[in-house]
């Protein structure tokens, strides 16, 4: 029988290869998370069985110009934590935006509660771009991230995620790709990092993210 550092070398393989056979980026990410062992523990456990809403309020210039962005990258992170931490309950996001286009924006304390959370992972979307230049693709987003404890009424865990680049180095030339699919590869990547705060990971996963291509 192979060893416990020989099993983990091939599944390290298995996912590389997957990772440049596969043309999904959902598909890749996720081969990623499964494949690989999680030798890096979660920031913030506190997720483990309780009742999430995940919600993300751009600022308001973003709102007028990428007004999808902040729904988009809500239910792509609410994917990845529903995939990844144990015995967790992400309210669906149709349910989240919903209780928002009915009601007047308060704050996030008040939208977990009336969704009945025990936790608000809320989401400042603070820069969301997608180019460098007229005839490059180059992501960037900045964010703030908080997860609220509404029995409690206070912040539990606090993070910002400053300058996020994709691609890390480099541009993409947008004669390659179309703006729909840099854009879907770039929510998943950010969504992915967002949410890896609240669950463990393999650290390849992050060379594996940023040498991602279409």
């Amino acid at each position: 029988m192979p060893t416990r550092p020989a099993r983990d070398a091939a599944l390290g393989l298995i996912a590389l290869a997957l990772l440049g056979a596969c043309s999904g980026c959902s598909t890749l990410l996720t081969a990623a998370y499964v494949l690989m062992p999680e030798d890096t523990p979660a920031e913030f456990g506190g997720l483990k069985g309780k009742h999430v809403a995940v919600v993300c309020r751009p600022i308001v210039e973003l709102e007028f110009s990428d007004a999808g962005s902040g729904r988009e990258l809500a239910t792509a992170v609410g994917g990845f934590l529903q995939r990844n931490v144990r015995r967790a309950r992400i309210i669906d996001q149709h349910e989240v935006a919903r209780w928002i286009d009915e009601h007047a924006w308060v704050d996030y304390p008040t939208v977990g509660k009336a969704l009945d959370a025990d936790l608000v992972v809320a989401i400042d979307l603070e820069q969301f771009r997608l180019h460098e230049g007229a005839t490059l693709y180059r992501g960037r987003a900045a964010a703030h991230v908080r997860v609220f404890d509404i029995a409690a009424g206070k912040v539990v865990f606090d993070k910002r995620l400053d300058d996020f680049q994709y691609p890390a180095e480099g541009a993409i030339p947008t004669a390659d790709r179309s703006e729909p699919q840099f854009r879907g590869m770039f929510l998943q990547i950010l969504a992915a990092r967002i949410a890896r705060s609240f669950h463990s990971y393999d650290s390849r996963t992050s060379f594996a993210e940023e040498n991602l291509t279409f």
